[in-house]
């Protein structure tokens, strides 16, 4: 599974229950052509100290930011089935204090200095990290490793975390996905404890005392059994001695090798079916797959990409283009430590399930008949080389790669063999594993479907679907980023801004196309036309198809999408520097001349549709969605951003070509381009590209802002579940105003593992595990509130949680030191996110078309660090407002 291209922080089906990372994904960081192919271990040194402790250094001085992780080389899959669960339990209860740092402690040290401290725990490993400013690079050491060595456990606190740790459990059984790829991991593992979920079940969990987790830790958190990476902006040979010296005393505890059970090779197919209250069809296919270090795993890889990659891969082209089968198709080879899974999964309508398997079979059968193209391969292989570069971009992407190799395959160098063993993989190869492990008989299927929706999973007939396929006899005969770096802006004379950062670094660009629009600027056309034009952009030119479009970009390896939020629209293009001006010639050709063709227009609304239908299946959307028109119930802001049922099916193709055309103005564009590029070459060629926009007279529109709220607002959404979610909120302030600094510190402030609401209702009640501030500043008016999910008999005393710490800060507003933490930990977060030219390119781009300039960052930088506890307190008491906010909730029936 490539994580860089399924981005990680948002996982898909069963990334979400194993939280790990697919080899070839950490391997494409490692190919690519001269001077890259080495380019991730160059310069990177490895250490064996004295107790067995592995510590791996990279100096990288490109951004002025460091990254720290430590890998435990112990999992869920370590657990005995009493232990189910632990693994997690221990990996939230790291952090909950030392000898010499108290509950909260840890993550508000780190966030005071301009960082964020995380973990995670998968099948095979667990690990923590931190990633800081390099000026607190000894800080975010220390922290860490007194965490990992020095954890209490303490009595009280393992209670208040194991409810915590419960609600997580609870939020997973409201996600559909999550139901279903649980069930999955259970049907298709019968033995191995890859069978169980990486959290573990209700019945473990409140099992667990601090006894257990001591013996599990004496067992596995040994300093043999762990291995430290950092890359960053530091010097490594000082790194090297403050490890030394931070972890001589490490305990050596008694430790112990892995002894997992084999998994028995399957030998029929199995199948499960769901029947829950969901709108839509969600299916999974998994065949087992040996482990990561097979021989096998090269042309696997390529197979995944070939079939899932996509929008020219062949399932997609063959089920969503062609035959409008489903609404979402991919595969992912999972490769882990023992044999893993490969998968195909999508999402669908109940009518379509028979026809979609027909197709996804065949497919499947055209593999293992006929060799896969040169031309198909080639692009896979540039897929991969392209992730490499676009993962170089951040320190955690590159110490990610090293600790994995390091701890999956116990030499971080193994890469280099990897790399050798992806360029070798022929037809041959594809065909050969295809026949091997994509049989019926190795695989396992899983429906979740509507109740009522009649869905019947008939096991002769899917194998029947095989027939054609190749068996084990012919596959036999087969032989089978600084942040004060100088841009600029140059203003065409038809009005269109152009933003230019230079950085050359990697060979990538990445382009942002950004117009004012969005659903503020909808009416009076139907909700949801923004997102739907944003998704047409790209569906076909007066000169391209779509499906021309797709493999040209597939061909380069690059990215071209479109974008729609509340007040603008666009374009997002990423490429290799190399395919830099034919992929601008497509990126203008995609803006200046949209077909919006009837055909793809039916099959985008068909997709928008069942987006809207997968809302109903997911608490947080709706919750949103009922809470922004229930607070703005005069801004557009209150529509949703996906429109409606009823608004999507009424809009036209004149709506479309309407709507676009008074947006698509040359005024109301801005084209940022970050990364390595040449401002003299780029200029003329740009003019020479968009000069022919024509400009226009018109002004823009006026939206009058939200009255102010005069009473509480409340509205409950039934849903049924096993949490109940909430927002309490307020209208806030808009991105122009003089109180978006010390808001976006009290948001800061409250926020993270180290704010209040954090430490106040998560770790010491135990309330929820998911609690936060957000603010989303808009362009007349604003939203600030507060987001918590909890068990529904805890909901009272959440709300009153809520409501008591926002009337602390409206009475007693922050301390100088949260004030002082909230601006190290924001001003930190923001050199972290701003590493990636993507990243920059959409901060330019938006900051001018809003209104603020695009170099707005330096003056943002300034009013934060100019920030006061007086401003804190007028705007806590500005917005904060007693018995004038919305309380919505969405969840079972309230009691």
């Amino acid at each position: 599974m490539n994580m860089f291209r399924k981005n990680f922080l948002m996982p898909k089906i069963r990334t979400i229950i194993f939280l790990f990372f697919g080899f070839r994904v950490i391997c494409a960081m490692c190919f690519a052509t001269g001077l890259y192919a080495a380019s991730l271990t160059d310069g990177t040194s490895r250490f064996k100290l004295d107790n067995g402790f592995t510590v791996i250094l990279k100096e990288n001085h490109t951004s002025p930011v460091a990254s720290i992780q430590v890998w435990v080389k112990a999992g869920s899959a370590n657990e005995t089935d009493k232990e189910a669960g632990i693994t997690h339990l221990i990996e939230h209860m790291i952090f909950k204090g030392t000898p010499t740092r108290k509950t909260g402690e840890i993550a508000r040290t780190i966030e005071a200095s301009g960082g964020r401290i995380n973990a995670y725990t998968s099948l095979d490993r667990t690990v923590y990290y931190v990633e800081i400013a390099s000026s607190h690079f000894d800080t975010g050491l220390n922290v860490l490793l007194d965490a990992v060595q020095h954890s209490l456990f303490d009595m009280e606190e393992l209670e208040r975390e194991k409810e915590v740790v419960l609600e997580e459990y609870r939020r997973a059984l409201d996600n559909p996905n999550r139901r279903l790829s649980k069930a999955m991991m259970s049907l298709s593992y019968k033995k191995h404890p890859y069978r169980r979920p990486v959290i573990g079940y209700e019945e473990t969990i409140r099992s667990f005392d601090r006894e257990a987790i001591l013996k599990y830790i004496d067992k596995w958190y040994t300093p043999n059994n762990m291995v430290l990476v950092a890359v960053g902006d530091f010097d490594a040979d000082r790194a090297l001695n403050t490890v030394r010296s931070l972890i001589k005393d490490f305990p050596k505890g008694t430790g112990r090798k892995p002894s997992r059970p084999e998994e028995p090779e399957q030998t029929s197919l199995r199948k499960t079916i769901l029947n829950e209250e969901v709108q839509q069809v969600y299916l999974d296919m998994s065949w087992h797959i040996p482990a990561l270090t097979h021989d096998h795993m090269p042309a696997l890889d390529i197979l995944e990409i070939i079939l899932g990659h996509g929008e020219s891969c062949r399932l997609y082209r063959r089920l969503k283009m062609q035959e409008s089968l489903v609404h979402h198709i991919d595969a992912g080879a999972y490769a882990l430590a023992d044999p893993g899974l490969f998968s195909i999964d999508a999402t669908l309508r109940p009518e379509n399930l028979n026809d979609a398997l027909g197709s996804i079979v065949q497919e499947i059968v055209e593999i293992t008949h006929k060799p896969v193209s040169e031309a198909d391969i080639k692009k896979a292989k540039n897929i991969v080389e392209a992730h490499f570069v676009f993962a170089m971009e951040s320190m955690s992407g590159q110490a990610r790669a090293l600790a994995f190799f390091e701890t999956m395959t116990g030499d971080m160098f193994n890469s280099d063999k990897y790399v050798e063993r992806i360029k070798q993989v022929t037809a041959h190869d594809i065909r050969k594993v295809a026949c091997i492990y994509l049989k019926p008989e190795n695989l396992s299927i899983g429906v979740l479907a509507p109740k009522g929706a009649g869905v019947v999973l008939s096991g002769q007939q899917i194998t029947a679907l095989f027939s054609k396929m190749t068996g084990a006899s012919d596959a036999k005969r087969a032989g089978i980023p600084e942040l004060d770096q100088k841009c600029s802006m140059v203003t065409l004379k038809n009005g269109l801004r152009l933003i230019i950062k230079e950085n050359h670094n990697l060979p990538m660009v990445s382009i942002r196309a950004a117009f004012l629009g969005g659903v503020r600027l909808e009416d009076p056309y139907p909700w949801g036309i923004s997102a739907f034009v944003s998704e047409m952009l790209t569906r076909g030119t007066s000169k391209r198809t779509f499906f021309e479009i797709a493999s040209t970009i597939d061909s380069w390896a690059g990215s071209l999408s479109g974008f729609s939020g509340k007040n603008s629209f666009g374009i997002s293009a990423r490429f290799l520097s190399k395919d830099l001006y034919p992929g601008l010639e497509l990126l203008a050709d995609v803006l200046l001349n949209p077909a919006f063709p009837e055909s793809e227009m039916e099959k985008v609304r068909k997709d928008i549709l069942a987006a809207i239908r997968e809302k109903k299946d997911r608490p947080t959307p709706q919750l949103f969605d009922l809470f922004y028109k229930t607070l703005f119930q005069h801004h557009p802001y209150g529509h949703p951003q996906t429109g409606t049922a009823k608004t999507i099916r009424s809009i036209t193709r004149t709506d479309l070509v309407q709507w676009y055309e008074s947006r698509a103005i040359p005024s109301n564009l801005v084209l940022a381009v970050a990364g390595d590029v040449n401002k003299e070459q780029l200029v003329p060629h740009v003019r020479m590209l968009f000069g022919k926009l024509r400009p226009t007279s018109k002004k823009p529109l006026e939206i009058p802002s939200e009255p102010p709220l005069t009473r509480i607002r409340e509205v409950h959404l039934y849903r049924p579940g096993a949490q109940t979610h909430l927002v309490i909120g307020y209208i806030g302030a808009d991105l122009l105003s003089k109180d978006n600094a010390p808001m976006d510190l009290l948001e800061t402030a409250l926020s993270g593992q180290g704010g209040r609401l954090f430490f106040k209702l998560r770790d010491k009640q135990s309330l929820a595990y998911s609690v936060t501030a957000f603010r989303r500043p808009g362009l007349e008016t604003g939203v600030f509130g507060v987001y918590l999910a909890c068990d529904p008999s805890k909901l009272s005393v959440a709300k009153e949680g809520v409501l008591r710490e926002l009337e602390k800060i409206r009475k007693d507003g922050l301390s100088k030191t949260e004030l002082e933490a909230a601006k190290k930990y924001l001003l930190g977060k923001l050199k972290i996110r701003l590493q990636t030219n993507g990243n920059q390119s959409m901060h330019m781009a938006l900051n001018e078309l809003y209104g603020l300039g695009y170099d707005d960052l330096r003056r943002y930088i300034k009013d934060i660090k100019a920030v006061t506890l007086e401003d804190i307190d007028r705007v806590a008491r500005k917005i904060i407002v007693p018995d004038k906010y919305v309380f919505v909730t969405a969840g079972p029936a309230l009691k």
